[in-house]
């Protein structure tokens, strides 16, 4: 059944590897910071209250978060760590070729699938250009068809909620404890290289940070403002802060 078939085709024009965030495992965040390069942290939470009715969406972004205190209230917050390739992807030749291809993010193998199960793959979607689609091996019909690709997206899956208690308590040492709400913003944070793989490090040798740790929320929108502060949820205002709070 092959109806939907899409088919992809690399043509190695390497734009794919410039202009975005590469979110990356935990393993793949101590490589790619102890090759010299940033890593960005991205702060996200939510509860069920303000979920919107989709049950099995919910349950796949709570496998991904950790539960944490924000005033009087339980939330969930998820970090992703995620490769700085803004301008591009510091592993990037001048021949737009991967400089560490056989070593790559488990994302940048995956490419273009969707690693989140509740987005189609849509070539309209992506930035590849369209000739891309019009040949090479059925990447997806009805299923993921690759075998070896069906096994790289579930390890991403899997290393999204193994990692996710861990990633937590790397940001709660590092101080990033203000995240935004998931569908109104990002809370984006770009800290000192060294700092984090220092934090990182600490956990590896079982250093944690207290439980306790008091989370705190950026909202621009009045109505879900007032509905989080009645829930008690702290909430940050401070005129100044240590994060790029990004509009959705």
């Amino acid at each position: 059944m092959e109806n939907n078939a899409i088919r992809f085709a690399c043509n190695g024009c390497g734009i794919c590897c410039k202009g975005r965030l590469i979110p990356l495992t935990l393993n793949e965040t101590r490589q790619w910071l102890q090759r010299g390069h940033e890593v960005v942290v991205i702060l996200e939470a939510f509860d069920e209250s303000t979920w919107p009715s989709e049950p099995q969406q919910y349950a796949h972004s709570a496998q991904r978060a950790v539960e944490v205190t924000s005033g009087d209230a339980r939330i969930r917050v998820v970090a992703v760590l995620a490769g700085n390739a803004l301008q591009q992807c510091p592993n990037l030749g001048d021949d737009d070729r991967c400089g560490i291809y056989e070593e790559r993010p488990l994302v940048c193998r995956i490419y273009p699938m969707e690693i989140n199960p509740f987005i189609a793959l849509r070539p309209e979607n992506k930035i590849c250009p369209p000739q891309v689609w019009e040949q090479g091996e059925v990447l997806f019909s009805d299923r993921i068809v690759d075998p070896v690709l069906a096994d790289q997206v579930e390890r991403s899956r899997q290393a999204d909620r193994d990692d996710a208690q861990a990633k937590i308590v790397v940001c709660e040492a590092m101080g990033l404890s203000v995240a935004a709400w998931k569908g109104n913003a990002l809370a984006v944070y770009l800290p000192d290289r060294t700092s984090l793989l220092e934090a990182i490090h600490h956990y590896d040798v079982g250093m944690r940070t207290p439980t306790s740790h008091d989370w705190k929320i950026r909202i621009d929108d009045p109505k879900l403002y007032r509905q989080l502060q009645a829930a008690g949820v702290a909430l940050d205002d401070r005129p100044h802060v240590d994060y790029i709070f990004h509009r959705l």
